[in-house]
């Protein structure tokens, strides 16, 4: 019976009903697969941790990695506790996060002006192009030593460090972001008589804008990288420096509670990225 009155209540419809009825599903799926979209990958990246975790507790009981090596769970968080309340961290985590942010921002703005002077001569480009592929190819811990025998101990060495790190990304994303405009926006431009400054102002940097967002968030671990290196070669102060007094101990725990800290770092810093590339980026539609 509630068959019959279904199909009799189907055939009843009129095509603008039916059409209608269509149009609301197919908004309900899109809606569906667009909450699916955004929030899987937090669900993937969430699930990671107690996957890894699961790992070193599987390690530990069977014993299959010496305890000097991989300590236990619960003694890893107890050393996080520790090391974070002890005196002095707050003075060496802003050491490292100054160091970080500063070698980001000097690397960001050569990278950025490098990549913008050097789009705008192409003769330049093909010429300096190979000469800074070369000094991107030296290891940073090769660097290191020279950088701080000239600047010392101190922030600057450092900051410089973190700046030769992270420049190239930077160069690099944004030298090609330039060079994706297509031709018809270019002739627009031209019809408008636009000068060269607006042209790169107003088409070339735009379009550029999300590679060079890209550049950003390899540019900020390789800071981040090329700081702490730097701290291990040399230093007076900053994680990298209170890392290597717990290695002297043999206090894996503390280390491997500053490896954490080393990773949050980066997670947050990559998501400020995020954030400002969605602020600024706006038309841009998430990938």
């Amino acid at each position: 019976m509630t068959a019959t009155l279904d199909s009799d209540r189907a055939r009843s419809l009129t095509p603008e009903e039916e059409q209608r009825l269509v149009a609301g599903d197919t908004e309900k799926d899109s809606r569906g697969r667009a909450v699916v979209r955004r929030w899987l990958p937090t669900v993937v990246t969430v699930a990671i941790a107690p996957l890894l975790i699961g790992l070193w507790l599987l390690a530990r009981e069977l014993d299959l990695v010496h305890p000097i090596l991989l300590p236990e769970f619960t003694d890893a968080i107890n050393a996080l506790r520790e090391v974070v309340t002890a005196d002095g961290f707050t003075m060496h985590l802003n050491r490292t996060l100054s160091e970080i942010g500063l070698g980001f921002l000097l690397g960001g703005v050569v990278g950025l002006a490098l990549g913008i002077g050097l789009s705008s001569f192409p003769t330049l480009r093909r010429a300096y192009f190979p000469l800074l592929a070369g000094f991107e190819a030296i290891p940073g811990i090769v660097l290191a030593p020279v950088v701080i025998t000239w600047l010392g101990f101190g922030l600057s060495g450092k900051v410089v460090q973190g700046a030769i790190a992270c420049f190239f990304p930077v160069f690099v994303t944004t030298l090609v972001g330039l060079s994706m405009v297509s031709e018809n926006e270019l002739k627009l431009m031209r019809i408008m008589k636009a000068s060269s400054w607006t042209v790169m102002r107003e088409l070339r940097i735009r379009s550029a804008l999300p590679a060079i967002f890209g550049g950003l968030k390899i540019a900020i671990t390789m800071a981040t990288i090329g700081a702490i290196v730097s701290e291990f070669v040399g230093s007076d102060a900053g994680l990298g420096y209170l890392l290597l007094r717990y290695k002297a101990g043999y206090d894996t725990s503390a280390m491997f509670a500053l490896i954490f800290i080393f990773g949050v770092i980066g997670v947050l810093s990559f998501l400020l990225l995020e954030f400002l590339e969605r602020k600024i980026v706006f038309w841009r539609k998430p990938s």
